[in-house]
C-alpha cells in the first residue's frame, strides 16, 4: 500500500484533487513490479486508473461509496431518497442547497446557518467540486471493471458508466459470530455513528425518536462521545459510549432489541445491517441502503421512510412482537457474504480478465 502524505490528505479533503499527485509514484511502482493486474479502491483508484492505462495493466476498481462522485460527500436527494447519480450540474447544485437547508430543519445546525459566511464559502467549495466529481466519473469509465456492493450503487453509476463495466460483488465479507444460545436482550435500541460528522447518518433523527420511544427503553449511541447528550433532555433516554472493539460491538448487537439505521445519505451497502442480523438483532433502516435489496420481505429487516411517526410505530411494533432471528436466517445472510465466497468470486473475476473475457 502506498502511503499518503498528511498534507495531501488535507488538500484532497478540501478540493478532491490530492490523490492525483501520486500518479508518478504509482507509475514507477507498476514499472518496477510489473503486475499482471491491479486491484485498487478509494481515492487511490484515481491515479491508479491513469497509471494503469499508461502501462496497459488491467485495473479492477472497487467503489465502496459515493464520496468520489459526490461533490459534497453527502449524497442526499430530497429527504432520505437515494441519489440517482450525477445527471447534470443543476441537479447537483439543487441537491447541495437542499442539504444545507435540511441540516437546519433536522436541528443539526441553527436557523439561518446556511447564510453564514463559513457556510457560504463551504457551499461554493462543494459546487466547485462538482467538476472534480465529473472527472472522477470519467476516470472510472477507463477502469477494466468497477466493483460495487449493491444494485443500488450500480444504478447510481449506470447513469454515467456503461453498466457492462459495473459488477455487483461481495466486497464486505463477514465472519461467523459466536452467538450465545440464551441471548440476554437489554432494553436498548442500538445506533452506530462515525467519529466524523454523524448528521448524514441520522443522528438528529434518532434524537427526535428518543423522546417518543417506550418509557423503559433507552437508545444506545456508539462510536463517539457527544457532549450535547449530557443535557438533561437527553440523559434519561440516551446512553452514549465511545467506539468499541469488534468483539464488544458484537455483544452490543446481541444485547440490543433493535438496531437503527436511519441514514440521510446513500449507503452503498450498509454493513451495520448485516452485522446486526448476524448477531440476531432485527434492523429498522431507511430506504437508501444498498443491503436492503438483498433481504426483501424478510421479517428481520424493516425498511421505513424517514418520517418520525412511522419509525416510532415500527419500533413499538418490533418491541411488542419481536421477530426471533433463527440460525437459518443467519445462514441466509452468511452464505452470500462469507469470506470464502468473496475470495472465490475475486479469483474467478481475475481469471476472466487475464484470459481476455473481461476487457
Amino acid at each position: 500500500m502506498i502511503g499518503i502524505d498528511k498534507k495531501l490528505r488535507k488538500i484532497y479533503n478540501l478540493f478532491g484533487i490530492g490523490y492525483y499527485t501520486l500518479i508518478p509514484k504509482i507509475f514507477r511502482a507498476i514499472k518496477k513490479h510489473r503486475p499482471q493486474i491491479i486491484l485498487v479502491q478509494t481515492g487511490l483508484s484515481l491515479p491508479t486508473i491513469i497509471a494503469g492505462k499508461l502501462t496497459k495493466v488491467p485495473v479492477i476498481n472497487i467503489i465502496r461509496d459515493t464520496n468520489l462522485i459526490c461533490s459534497k460527500n453527502v449524497d442526499i436527494f430530497n429527504y432520505g431518497i437515494a441519489c440517482k447519480g450525477i445527471e447534470n450540474k443543476k441537479v447537483c447544485i439543487d441537491c447541495i442547497n437542499r442539504w444545507r437547508t435540511l441540516r437546519e430543519i433536522i436541528g443539526n445546525k441553527p436557523t439561518n446557518w446556511r447564510f453564514t459566511l463559513s457556510s457560504i464559502l463551504t457551499t461554493l467549495g462543494y459546487k466547485a467540486r462538482y467538476y472534480v466529481a465529473r472527472f472522477n466519473l470519467y476516470l472510472f469509465k477507463h477502469a477494466t471493471i468497477n466493483i460495487v456492493a449493491s444494485n443500488l450503487m450500480k444504478s447510481i453509476l449506470s447513469s454515467n458508466l456503461n453498466p457492462n463495466t459495473i459488477k455487483v460483488m461481495n466486497i464486505t465479507p463477514i465472519m461467523r459470530k459466536d452467538i450465545p444460545k440464551d441471548l440476554k436482550k437489554e432494553n436498548h435500541i442500538l445506533f452506530l455513528i462515525p467519529k466524523s460528522d454523524a448528521a448524514p447518518k441520522g443522528l438528529e433523527f434518532v434524537l427526535s425518536l428518543s423522546k417518543r420511544i417506550p418509557a423503559n427503553y433507552k437508545i444506545l449511541i456508539v462510536g463517539k462521545i457527544l457532549p450535547k447528550l449530557k443535557s438533561p433532555k437527553y440523559i434519561a433516554k440516551i446512553l452514549n459510549i465511545e467506539r468499541v472493539t469488534g468483539r464488544d460491538l458484537d455483544k452490543l448487537y446481541q444485547n440490543s432489541k433493535i438496531t437503527l439505521m436511519p441514514t440521510f445519505c446513500t449507503e452503498a451497502f450498509g454493513r451495520v445491517i448485516i452485522e446486526s442480523i448476524m448477531n440476531k438483532t432485527p434492523v429498522i433502516a431507511s430506504p437508501n441502503c444498498g443491503a436492503n435489496y438483498y433481504f426483501k420481505d424478510k421479517e428481520f429487516l424493516k425498511v421505513i421512510p424517514l418520517k418520525t411517526s412511522l419509525w416510532i410505530k415500527a419500533i413499538k411494533e418490533t418491541l411488542q412482537n419481536p421477530y426471533q432471528i433463527t440460525d437459518e436466517d443467519v445462514n441466509l445472510v452468511y452464505e452470500p457474504f462469507s469470506m470464502q465466497k468473496c475470495i472465490e468470486d475475486f479469483i474467478a473475476l481475475i481469471q476472466d480478465i487475464l484470459s481476455g473475457k473481461k476487457q
